[in-house]
C-alpha cells in the first residue's frame, strides 16, 4: 500500500517509523508552515473488540499532552480522524531515544546525568500539577535532541484527573521501569512516574537496570527486592549521598518516595551542590549549565544586555519563556553574535525554525559585546581556534602541519557523538581548548571513549581524513 500524499490539511513528507497498526509521518502544515510529526492508527487493523478501547487511549494521549505546554514536553497540535484514519499532529523533534543511547552503552559523566534527570523532574512537575499522570516513564520516552534538551514523549497510557479508561487492576507501563503498584495491579497517583524516573536515575548513573530478569522476575524484584547501592555499581566515583537519594526514589511504598517531583529534584541537587564540575541552575532553570571552566565568565563582562534582551526576544518565537535560561547559558561560550546565533539555533528543533531564527542574526562584527575582556581575554571576534594564549597571538607552532580548523572539530563532534551522545559536544569543545593540532585535539576526545570502542574511534577519523 503506497502512502498518502496529504492527511487532512498535512502534506506528508516522510515514514518516520511503521507499527502494527499504524505509521508516523513527517509532515508540513501549509496553514502556518510548521513541520509535524503526526502519529496514525488505521482504525480498520484494530480488533473491533478492542477498539473503543484502543482509540479512547489514542486520543487520551492527545488530550493529555495537549493540555501541557513546556519545553521539555513534546507539544501536541491535534487530533483527527481522516476516513479510517485516526491521527496526532505534534511537534516534530530531532533526536534520539534515551534507550538507543543506553543500548549502545553511552556513558553519560554526572554533570549530563544531572541535566537529563532534572530536565525529567521539571516536565513530571508540569504534568503533576495539571492532573496528568504518564504511566510510563521509560528511557524509549525520553528524548534528547543534539543540544542535550530533554523532550518527555508518549502520553498514550497517561491518566488525566479522573479519566475511566483505566482501572484499578489493570497492568499497564513498560516492566521494568513500572512502580510496585502498577505492577500489582493497584491504584496508582503521581508517584509511580517519580519511581520510573529513579530507575531511569540508576540506569544513567551504573550503566545497568536496577530490577533485571525475566517479566515475572522483574516484577517480584521491584515488588520486594531493593537494588544494590548505585556507588557500589557505577564504573566511576559517585557522590556518597547519592545511594539515599535514590533508595528513596525506589521505595516500595509510595508514601516513603519523594512526595512531588519538586522534592526529588530539590534532593538531587542537594546531592550534588559543590561537587567539582556539576554547576547546576535555580530548580525551576528548564537547562542546566553544565559546562563549567574558562568560558563561565560574567555575562556583564563580555555582553550588554540589549543585545541579550534582542536575541532572548527572537528566540523566545521559537522556543518560549525558556529563551532566557538558553540565553544566559549560551552567552557564557559564545566570542560574537554569530557563535551565540549558532550555539542558540541548536536548541530549535525543527530545521525550518531554525533557519528563519539564523536569518535573524546580525553580521559579525563584535558589536554585539560590551566593554569588557572576552573569553580567553579577547575583545570581541571568534579567536582562531589553532592559536592559544592572549590577544589572538600563538602561544606555539603547531606540532603538526595538520592545523585544528573548525570545520574538523564539527566532523570529529558529530562521530563522536556516536560513542558519547550529546555530551560529545561539550567534550570537544573542551578539547578544542587545549589543542593546537588535529592530532592532539583526537588524542583528548579518545581519552573519554572505553579502550575498545577507542580504537574504532581512531581508525573512523583516521580513514575519514585521508
Amino acid at each position: 500500500m503506497s502512502e498518502p500524499k496529504k492527511l487532512g490539511k498535512y502534506e506528508i513528507q516522510a515514514v518516520l517509523g511503521k507499527g502494527a497498526m499504524g505509521v508516523v509521518y513527517k509532515a508540513f502544515d501549509p496553514n502556518i508552515e510548521r513541520t509535524v510529526a503526526i502519529k496514525t492508527v488505521r482504525m480498520d487493523l484494530v480488533d473491533p473488540d478492542l477498539m473503543d478501547q484502543f482509540i479512547g487511549r489514542f486520543k487520551n494521549e492527545a488530550r493529555a499532552a495537549g493540555r501541557l505546554h513546556h519545553p521539555n514536553i513534546v507539544g501536541i497540535y491535534e487530533y483527527g480522524e481522516v476516513e479510517n484514519v485516526a491521527f496526532i499532529a505534534m511537534e516534530f523533534v530531532e533526536g534520539t531515544g534515551l534507550r538507543a543511547h543506553l543500548d549502545r552503552k553511552t556513558r553519560f559523566d554526572l554533570p549530563h546525568v544531572m541535566s537529563i534527570v532534572s530536565q525529567l523532574l521539571l516536565a513530571l512537575d508540569v504534568a503533576h500539577a495539571r492532573g496528568v499522570i504518564h504511566r510510563d516513564i521509560k528511557p524509549a520516552n525520553v528524548i534528547l535532541t543534539p543540544s542535550g534538551q530533554v523532550k518527555v514523549a508518549d502520553f498514550g497510557i497517561a491518566r488525566v484527573d479522573t479519566t475511566s479508561l483505566t482501572q484499578t487492576g489493570m497492568v499497564m507501563g513498560t516492566p521494568s521501569y513500572m512502580s510496585p503498584e502498577q505492577c500489582q495491579g493497584l491504584a496508582t497517583d503521581h508517584r509511580a512516574d517519580l519511581f520510573s524516573a529513579g530507575v531511569i536515575l540508576y540506569e544513567l548513573l551504573t550503566g545497568e537496570r536496577p530490577f533485571t530478569g525475566s517479566a515475572e522476575m522483574i516484577a517480584y524484584r521491584i515488588c520486594n527486592e531493593a537494588p544494590r547501592p548505585p556507588t557500589q555499581v557505577a564504573p566511576q566515583p559517585l557522590p556518597p549521598a547519592i545511594d539515599k537519594l535514590v533508595m528513596t526514589a525506589l521505595a516500595k511504598s509510595p508514601d516513603a518516595r519523594f512526595q512531588s517531583a519538586q522534592a526529588f529534584l530539590s534532593a538531587l541537587h542537594g546531592v550534588v551542590a559543590g561537587t567539582p564540575g556539576v554547576n547546576i541552575s535555580a530548580p525551576d532553570a528548564t537547562l542546566l549549565n553544565v559546562i563549567t571552566g574558562s568560558h563561565d565568565l560574567p555575562m556583564a563582562a563580555t555582553w550588554n544586555d540589549a543585545t541579550l534582551a534582542t536575541v532572548e526576544r527572537a528566540l523566545t518565537h521559537f522556543v518560549g519563556p525558556v529563551a532566557k535560561i538558553l540565553v544566559r547559558n549560551a552567552a557564557t561560550q559564545a566570542h560574537d553574535v554569530t557563535e551565540l546565533y549558532a550555539l542558540l539555533g541548536t536548541n530549535i528543533g525543527n530545521s525550518d525554525d531554525r533557519r528563519r531564527f539564523l536569518d535573524t542574526a546580525p553580521a559579525s562584527d563584535g558589536a554585539g559585546h560590551g566593554t569588557g575582556t572576552g573569553p580567553k581575554g579577547t575583545s570581541g571576534g571568534h579567536r582562531p581556534l589553532s592559536t592559544r594564549g592572549t590577544g589572538g597571538t600563538a602561544a606555539r607552532p603547531p606540532l603538526s602541519t595538520q592545523p585544528l580548523e573548525a570545520p574538523f572539530i564539527n566532523q570529529t563532534t558529530q562521530r563522536l557523538a556516536v560513542y558519547l551522545g550529546p555530551i560529545a559536544k561539550v567534550v570537544a569543545r573542551k578539547a578544542a581548548d587545549q589543542a593546537c593540532t588535529r592530532d592532539e585535539f583526537l588524542q583528548i576526545v579518545a581519552g573519554h571513549i572505553g579502550t575498545q570502542d577507542r580504537r574504532s574511534f581512531l581508525r573512523e577519523m583516521d580513514s575519514s581524513s585521508e
